[in-house]
């Protein structure tokens, strides 16, 4: 499908340097470790700039760098919408999260719904979130297999053990240290990739890039939207910028990767410095759906080149190895191999919230901090197992991008815990026989949609939405149903859950019990 093709001896040289580049790294960091807060925070101790840097990295992976040019491919900028709205999640987060998490000194993001609603709502959305990850990291894993297979020629499950074991190792050995450094050095290779390829394709196609942009813009490349229509069942503006919108509130207030990076900085201002350093984020997406508008340029201008049939993800692939030259292609193979290690991010918070939230709480309480490091490194052996099956099941599915499926199946995977969040970080009214209410309304709405998506139930009781905003509609009636069932029942007990409102938050109280002033 892809053509003749195999691995240089300069790229392999590439590839091979930053492995082990890579894997010094993780060894390296693994000796400043000092117990389990070392290895999922850091000391709290991270400069700014790194912890941005991380940030960045973990956004932009291979995600970004396969499916989004298979998206342009083959339509337009559309699916950048939802990116678009980034700013304004930033500014929400910033303001609203970042010092409220610092203060409550959380080492899981989800002791939060312990606090505010009780032991089973901090069970949810860590069983939540455990869950999402796996499917994010073996996604991310799966999309960095693609061109990797085609230049080697091995298996796509073996490719698959081979980068999967990679990452696994380094951030066992490093902790959440090892991960951010490691990032600020993968996010650094990502950017360089993704402009040498534009410049590659600059230089080769006739009349260089005035001609690229005039023949994309004129056959409609750099379009955002499909229409301004005010309709959810299908792609539109709104569809995509309320997605937008939710998904990256909800990824501010819940995401344990990102309260691990606010809780890493070593001040309140550097935290958010680092928090800011998401928006970098905008420019680079737009950049890796101009190299696919770039690509079906390329393409035109040298037809026969292409195999046909060839599917829209593999199309970037393709011509990092056939087009680019010895070593160059490697680098940019190494930027691939960038991306896909930005699953160390989400491996380690995974790892803390599994050993934070369950081992410590329901299995084995009061052992000492070595015992739970010990512990910690064995969790995130075990995620890097999984998600290598995660990534192996994702290559059994059939699509033409690989991009919709992501985000249908993260809309599911969100199960409403950002409308979960606001509820009772908004509202001092909210309980947790409401919330509980808000929470199975929610879910029951997201299984209507998602079956209905399926073809499962009849077609006179199936919604006529967009998968895409099944995520949207499940926080909005958590939401929605949790506030108003909140008062049929007694209000809750304002001194337990002093502190765990914005209106009170100059009452939190870090996990010691210690009083914290919060400023806004």
């Amino acid at each position: 499908m892809t053509g003749n093709v195999s691995l240089r001896f300069a790229d392999l040289f590439a590839v091979f340097l930053y492995a082990v580049g890579i894997l010094w790294l993780g060894w390296w960091t693994q000796k400043r470790i000092k117990g389990t807060e070392g290895f999922f925070l850091a000391g709290r101790s991270m400069p700014s700039w790194a912890v941005g840097m991380s940030v960045l990295a973990t956004a932009i992976s291979s995600i970004t760098f396969l499916a989004y040019p298979g998206s342009s491919y083959t339509g337009n900028w559309s699916r950048l919408v939802p990116g678009l709205m980034l700013p304004f999640a930033t500014a929400i987060g910033v303001y609203f999260f970042v010092v409220f998490y610092r203060r409550t000194m959380f080492v899981s993001a989800y002791e939060y719904f312990e606090r505010r609603y009780g032991n089973w709502g901090r069970s949810y959305a860590s069983a939540l979130f455990s869950l999402g990850s796996l499917y994010r990291m073996g996604m991310v894993l799966y999309l960095m297999s693609l061109p990797i297979k085609v230049l080697t020629g091995w298996s796509g499950m073996t490719v698959i053990i081979f980068a999967g074991a990679i990452v696994t190792i380094y951030t066992v050995m490093g902790g959440l240290q090892g991960v951010i450094w490691t990032d600020v050095v993968q996010g650094t290779l990502l950017l360089v990739g993704g402009l040498v390829t534009i410049a590659i394709i600059f230089l080769e196609v006739p009349g260089g890039p005035a001609a690229v942009i005039s023949q994309a813009y004129a056959a409609g490349k750099f379009n955002l939207v499909v229409s301004f229509d005010w309709t959810l069942a299908r792609d539109t503006f709104w569809l995509f910028a309320l997605m937008g919108l939710v998904g990256n509130i909800q990824e501010q207030a819940t995401d344990q990767t990102k309260v691990q990076r606010y809780q890493a900085a070593k001040t309140d201002r550097d935290a958010i410095k680092a928090a800011l350093y998401v928006l970098l984020c905008i420019p680079t997406w737009i950049m890796f759906m101009f190299i696919g508008s770039c690509l079906w340029v390329y393409y035109r201008a040298f037809p026969g080149i292409l195999p046909e049939g060839i599917r829209a993800d593999y199309v970037y692939p393709h011509f990092i190895l056939t087009q680019t030259p010895p070593f160059i292609g490697g680098i940019i193979i190494v930027a691939v191999l960038s991306a896909a290690m930005a699953t160390d991010s989400t491996m380690n918070g995974s790892a803390s919230v599994i050993l934070e939230d369950f081992y410590k709480r329901h299995f084995v309480k009061g052992k000492d901090d070595r015992h739970y490091l010990f512990v910690a490194r064995l969790i995130t052996w075990t995620l890097g197992a999984l998600m290598m099956v995660v990534a192996w099941g994702f290559s059994l599915l059939n699509a033409d991008t690989i991009l919709d499926i992501g985000f249908f199946i993260g809309a599911i995977m969100a199960g409403g815990l950002g409308g979960f969040f606001l509820l009772g970080f908004l509202f001092k009214r909210a309980n947790a026989q409401g919330a509980l209410v808000g929470l199975l309304s929610g879910i029951a709405v997201i299984l209507w949609l998602t079956l209905g998506h399926l073809g499962a139930i009849p077609e006179r009781y199936a919604p006529d939405f967009h998968p895409f905003i099944t995520g949207v509609l499940g926080n909005v009636v958590v939401f929605v149903v949790g506030l108003a069932a909140s008062y049929f029942f007694p209000a809750p007990d304002q001194e337990k859950i002093s502190g765990m409102t914005w209106w009170t938050r100059e009452k939190t109280r870090d996990t010691r019990g210690v009083a914290l002033t919060v400023n806004p």
